[in-house]
C-alpha cells in the first residue's frame, strides 16, 4: 500500500499519526503473552486510534520482532499506513545486513509502509546516518522522518538526498516552519541509489539472509517437538542454508515458536495443510521460505506466501 503523501514528500499539518507504544509484556515463552493475544490487544488499541481520527500509526519504542510484527498485523486491518521507528547505533553489523534490516526484510514484507529510526547515540549521529543509508539500500517502503521545532534533521536533511523515497512528518511544525520546509526541500535533488533487489532475503529474529536460489543447501526435514533446543542448537550454519521443517498440525508452529530462541539460520516450511501453513508463517518471528512442492493448491500457496511476506521456493 502507497502512502498517500502529497508531493514533496510532506505529511503536512492537517494530519494525525498516532502513535502505538510497546506493551510492555514478552511474549511467550518468556513472558505469558500469547502472540495472538497480542495482537488483539494492538488491534484494541488501533480501533480505539482509528475511532478518534488517527490518520496513520506509528509504532515506537518497540524493540522485540514478535512484538513489532504483531502490531503490523494488527493494525494493517485498518488500510492505514503503519510506520515502524526501529532504534539504531553505529554499531550495526553490515556484514550480514545486522538485526535491523533482518526486522525490516521481515516487516516491510508483512505489511509495513514506512520505517523511521531513533538515534541511540547523538554523538555518533553521522556514523548512524551511514547505517541508515546502507539499510535503506535494500528496503524498498519510504524512509520516515518526523519533525518538530527542535529537531536536528532539519539541518540534516541533506544525508537523505542519496535514500529513495523520503517522506517527511511536518505533523507537529507550525505554518511557518512548514513553508520553509517545503522551500529547502523543493532545493535539494534527491538522487536515488539502486535498490538491491531482495526477493530471496530470509530473515530471522538475529539477521538477514542473502540467498542464492540456485545454491541452497537444505537441511534434512525435522519433526516439531516440544523441546527442539538440543536438535536445533546442533546444525552447523557451515553446512546448512536452510533448516527445513516438517508442518503437520495446527499445534506445530506454535510449538516451533516456542523454540526459535534457539534458532541461527532461516526456516523453509514444508506442509501437506493450509491451516497448518497459516500458522507456522503467523508465528514464525521473520520471514521464512516455503516448499513450492507442499500439496496445497497452487493459487492458494501464493495467497498465503503474499499474506504472510513469505518465499515460495
Amino acid at each position: 500500500m502507497d502512502i498517500p503523501i502529497p508531493l514533496p514528500r510532506l505529511w503536512s499539518e492537517n494530519t494525525n499519526p498516532a502513535i502505538i507504544t510497546t506493551l510492555g509484556e514478552p511474549c511467550e515463552p518468556f513472558g505469558e503473552l500469547s502472540f495472538f493475544k497480542m495482537i488483539d490487544v494492538f488491534y484494541d488499541k488501533a480501533y480505539a486510534l482509528d475511532e478518534e481520527g488517527a490518520t496513520s500509526f506509528i509504532l515506537k519504542g518497540i524493540s522485540e520482532l514478535s512484538e513489532l510484527r504483531a502490531a503490523v498485523l494488527a493494525c494493517r486491518r485498518f488500510d492505514k499506513p503503519i510506520v515502524a521507528i526501529l532504534d539504531i547505533d553505529s554499531d550495526t553489523d553490515e556484514t550480514s545486513g545486522g538485526k535491523e534490516l533482518g526486522y525490516l526484510i521481515t516487516l516491510e514484507n508483512l505489511g509495513l509502509d514506512a520505517v523511521g529510526f531513533s538515534v541511540i547515540d547523538e554523538s555518533e549521529r553521522s556514523e548512524t546516518i551511514d547505517v541508515v543509508r546502507y539499510i535503506m539500500g535494500y528496503i524498498h517502503i519510504p524512509l520516515y522522518i518526523g519533525l518538530n521545532e527542535n529537531n536536528a534533521y532539519l539541518n540534516n536533511m541533506k544525508y537523505f538526498e542519496c535514500i529513495k523515497n523520503v517522506v517527511f512528518d511536518c505533523s507537529a511544525l507550525s505554518q511557518s516552519r512548514v513553508e520553509a520546509v517545503k522551500k529547502y526541500l523543493s532545493e535539494m535533488e534527491f538522487i536515488a541509489d539502486d535498490i538491491e533487489d531482495t526477493s530471496f532475503v530470509a530473515a530471522n529474529h538475529l539477521q538477514a539472509f542473502f540467498l542464492n536460489p540456485e545454491h541452497i543447501t537444505l537441511s534434512q526435514p525435522i519433526d516439531i517437538e516440544c523441546d527442539m533446543a538440543e536438535e536445533l542448537i546442533d546444525f552447523d550454519d557451515e553446512v546448512y542454508d536452510v533448516i527445513v521443517v516438517e508442518i503437520n498440525t495446527h499445534d506445530d508452529g506454535f510449538h516451533l515458536s516456542q523454540n526459535l530462541h534457539w534458532l541461527e539460520l532461516p526456516v523453509m516450511f514444508r506442509t501437506e495443510t493450509e491451516e497448518a501453513l497459516r500458522m507456522a508463517l503467523c508465528y514464525y518471528n521473520g520471514r521464512a521460505l516455503v516448499d513450492s512442492t507442499c500439496e496445497i493448491d497452487e493459487e492458494n500457496l501464493k495467497e498465503i506466501c503474499a499474506e504472510f511476506g513469505a518465499i515460495l521456493y
